[in-house]
């Protein structure tokens, strides 16, 4: 008698033929575990959360913690432009002067790209406890928990965007004035060369970040588009000349 393929679904004890149904769960259980991308995100995302300069890891929590109070989406969307406006005006500078080890355009695409495409992943919601704290992984997301989710991954773009920028000025051996490098992150993560610190300027980056959330919602997409819309302020920051 041959051996039975692994990959098909076990006899059904009561004689019943296999359906679509049963072969999917059958693959499902015997595929590559799903929570391999996550572990790798959470890692990640550790690894930044480590590095954040003395002070600032309790500024962002204190920021996703405030958005994560909003009470309707009006109000949830208002105070995301708000904290971002508030990461760029206090925050984004003392990130400038203890930047990360990302000293190339490839550590940088990478790291974005992982932290981008889990904030877009509702399965991956346990890669983001980290910023979190307390989330209940079964349930679905709340828009206050979008915002926050998406402020977090914004944060740490910013600060990966602006440790590749700090590497590039110093191998060229240029001064690092952190307001000009933090311009320079928000010109990449805006596409824009007149912008500043304004209201205006959060909004586009509130939008930036709703409109990936959006994308989220499509299998196989959301991850996708996250990731690239990330990798573009990178992209942009590398083009920067020295």
């Amino acid at each position: 008698m041959a051996a039975r393929d692994p990959w098909d679904p076990p006899p059904d004890p009561k004689g019943r033929r296999p359906s679509a149904a049963m072969a999917r769960r059958a693959l499902a259980r015997r595929a590559p575990a799903r929570d391999v991308p996550s572990r790798r995100a959470q890692a990640r995302l550790h690894d930044v959360w480590s590095r954040l300069p003395p002070g600032v890891g309790e500024e962002l929590r204190a920021a996703i913690a405030r958005l994560r109070q909003s009470r309707s989406p009006r109000q949830a969307v208002a105070a995301l432009e708000h904290e971002i406006g508030h990461l760029f005006d206090h925050v984004a500078p003392t990130l400038v002067d203890h930047p990360l080890p990302v000293r190339t355009p490839a550590r940088a695409y990478g790291t974005v790209a992982t932290i981008a495409g889990a904030a877009a992943a509702v399965e991956e919601m346990e890669a983001l406890a980290v910023l979190v704290p307390g989330v209940n992984v079964a349930t679905a997301p709340t828009l206050p928990f979008v915002v926050a989710v998406s402020f977090g991954a914004l944060a740490f773009e910013a600060y990966i965007a602006a440790s590749l920028r700090v590497h590039m000025l110093q191998d060229a051996g240029k001064p690092v004035d952190p307001q000009s490098v933090t311009r320079d992150v928000l010109c990449a993560m805006t596409g824009r060369q007149d912008v500043k610190i304004t209201k205006l300027a959060a909004k586009a980056l509130t939008r930036r970040m709703l409109r990936r959330w959006s994308r989220s919602v499509v299998p196989f997409v959301g991850i996708g588009y996250a990731s690239w819309d990330a990798q573009k302020t990178i992209r942009a920051i590398a083009r920067m000349p020295a």
